[in-house]
């Protein structure tokens, strides 16, 4: 294996977005495809990126979809390897690509996740959302851990394809499904440990990323994680109360030991939408279908 593509789709990532692309130009890899599907950005993203990628591919906003958009993406691409970002990831050093794919190139691994860190200028919640959830330590899944799809998903927020790559006889077997609205990634990374192959997540490849949801976009994302959940992992019991609970405790410890008590009131508030909003989303066969439409927009 030696050819590396990254597919990255874009929508008005603005100028920041150059940072990211002469960073994964900057890689130790050498050979690297990059392609970047856009969807009616206007703000002269696609401009941007012609100085830079291999393949731009134009298509309208409202074809926009998580799965479909990166399948075709990946359709064109030439590697032995397809890696996955986004366009506000930006590659902490200029290893992350060798990380990323060492595993697979080495034979021990059909697909890896990489690391996220949140920007320094990020809420002290939201760095704790990073650290809770993307550990320091390797980890390997496997069919053993897909006995239940609801554990799988809760258990693995680290499956996310701003940071992962795939192995192409793996992508070609599998990709992302039409019928995925949202969460395509770990929908992917269950149905491929489910088959056997190997996931590895890599702590050593590091992209900072990181969201500043208002409150009302929070809302809006969090609901669809939460229809997505359901739609994912059917009717499998799961702990997101408990496991919701344990992170809030865990999350105030962090801000009293961080030097931070004064976001806890926001942090409150904060995690009672992101609460309320997923729990809906995993309910929505149960509202009216103009109230889900309305929650979902």
């Amino acid at each position: 294996m030696n050819r590396v593509s990254v597919v990255i789709p874009t929508k008005n990532a603005g100028q920041e977005f150059e940072e990211t692309l002469t960073s994964i130009r900057d890689q130790t890899i050498s050979d690297i495809e990059l392609i970047v599907i856009d969807s009616g950005s206007t703000d002269g993203t696609v401009e941007l990126a012609e100085q830079y990628a291999d393949t731009i591919i134009e298509i309208p906003p409202d074809e926009f979809h998580h799965g479909k958009t990166r399948n075709r993406a990946a359709d064109q691409a030439e590697g032995d390897i397809i890696v996955f970002t986004v366009q506000d990831a930006l590659p902490v050093d200029d290893e992350w690509l060798t990380q990323l794919t060492s595993p697979i190139k080495n034979g021990n691994a059909d697909v890896c996740y990489g690391n996220q860190v949140a920007y320094s200028d990020a809420k002290p919640s939201d760095k704790f959302f990073y650290k809770y959830f993307y550990p320091d330590s390797s980890i390997t899944l496997t069919k053993d851990d897909t006995n239940k799809k609801g554990d799988f998903y809760m258990d693995n927020i680290f499956l996310s394809d701003a940071n992962s790559a795939v192995s192409r006889h793996v992508w070609n077997q599998f990709q992302f499904l039409d019928s995925v609205p949202m969460s395509e990634d770990k929908d992917f990374a269950y149905r491929v440990a489910s088959a056997g192959y190997e996931i590895h997540y890599c702590p050593e490849s590091k992209v900072y990323h990181s969201h500043d949801y208002t409150l009302r976009s929070l809302f809006n994302r969090r609901y669809k994680d939460g229809k997505a959940f359901t739609e994912i992992a059917a009717t499998d019991s799961d702990d997101f109360l408990f496991d919701g609970v344990q992170y809030v405790w865990n999350e105030y410890a962090y801000l009293i030991s961080s030097g931070a008590v004064y976001w806890i009131p926001y942090a409150l508030l904060y995690d009672i939408v992101y609460f309320i909003s997923f729990m809906l989303g995993k309910n929505h066969g149960h509202l009216p279908t103009s109230v889900d439409q309305r929650l979902g927009h």
